[in-house]
């Protein structure tokens, strides 16, 4: 009789040790499982949707709520609450690896706010030199944004520069309406690959007030240059989200105009035109410079007027022969 109340303990103490312990399920899928709604079938796995009312503990000690197999030490399907119950606000507490100290994040609600606040992770991918920024209603983004005290330059030079012909440029009496787009073929510094040296082309990475320092440094004269009273105006524009392949298109948000005079008997003599100023622009705005020429030339009778090159040139002599910055504030 002690024999067999011996091996009766045994056996209990066995099918405890190893049992599966199920609430409102006979299929219980860890060693502790509590099916909310018991509407998980008696044979085989539930379906995802049963799942979402079950709380499951598996042997490795991993906690499921709305899963049966979770692969975390706590998985949650579903939205999680956290409160204090008044004693003080709300926070979740993130250490660093035990092996190096004790140290810890921790995201805290503030004490007090108005109403519900939301905050949504970001969708697209982080990029060097980029911040998390938000909008109004609490969606970030990764984006260029740079704070006053360390603004980032996109800078782009004319090394050297091409002859660019004008049309009906030194032909007396003719009109002259011409405008180019001033290329590049050096980035000197662009940490948010907003130039494309291809097309000349700055796109705005994010909304927000933007500094503009440009300038040319051509050495076209007046043709005729038998006296200082010929001239030519010439000009240089920031244009605004100007089609591909058009200069003319788009908007003018800056310029710069200088006449150029003659200097008796010099055919070429470089000078240069700056242009500079702070703009507000929005997102994916472009931003070109443009050469633009205007006028009609001198008859070929006159002693002074308008006199149009047949091509502009720029400085032989000059490090650089055109730059383009752009600075977001």
């Amino acid at each position: 009789m002690k024999k067999n109340i011996l091996v009766l303990i045994a056996f209990l103490i066995s099918a405890v040790t190893y049992s599966q312990v199920g609430i409102n399920t006979e299929n219980p899928q860890g060693i502790f499982h509590i099916d909310g709604q018991k509407d998980n079938p008696n044979i085989g796995v539930p379906a995802t949707a049963q799942q979402l009312n079950d709380f499951v503990v598996t042997p490795t000690g991993n906690v499921g709520v709305g899963s049966i197999s979770p692969s975390e030490k706590l998985e949650v399907k579903g939205n999680i609450s956290l409160s204090s119950n008044g004693s003080a606000s709300s926070s979740i507490k993130f250490y660093e690896n035990n092996n190096n100290g004790n140290n810890k994040i921790i995201v805290k609600s503030p004490e007090t706010f108005s109403t519900d606040r939301t905050i949504t992770l970001p969708s697209n991918p982080p990029v060097n030199g980029y911040v998390l920024t938000t909008d109004g209603l609490g969606n970030t983004s990764w984006g260029a944004v740079n704070p006053s005290s360390s603004t980032l330059a996109s800078i782009a030079l004319k090394g050297s520069g091409p002859t660019v012909s004008v049309t009906n440029g030194n032909v007396a009496g003719s009109s002259v309406n011409q405008r180019f787009f001033q290329s590049f073929d050096t980035v000197v510094t662009d940490p948010n690959s907003a130039f494309n040296l291809s097309t000349g082309t700055y796109t705005a990475p994010q909304a927000g007030n933007y500094l503009i320092t440009a300038y040319i440094v051509p050495n076209s004269s007046p043709t005729r240059n038998t006296s200082a009273d010929f001239f030519y105006p010439i000009n240089l524009e920031v244009r605004k989200n100007a089609p591909s392949g058009n200069p003319n298109g788009g908007i003018t948000i800056m310029d710069s105009s200088i006449i150029r005079w003659a200097t008796k008997s010099q055919s070429v003599l470089r000078f240069s035109i700056p242009v500079s100023g702070m703009v507000s622009l929005s997102a994916g705005d472009t931003l070109n410079l443009v050469v633009y020429l205007n006028g009609i030339n001198a008859a070929a009778s006159d002693t002074s007027g308008t006199s149009f090159p047949a091509n502009i040139t720029y400085a032989v002599v000059a490090d650089f022969k055109a730059l383009f910055s752009v600075t977001a504030l």
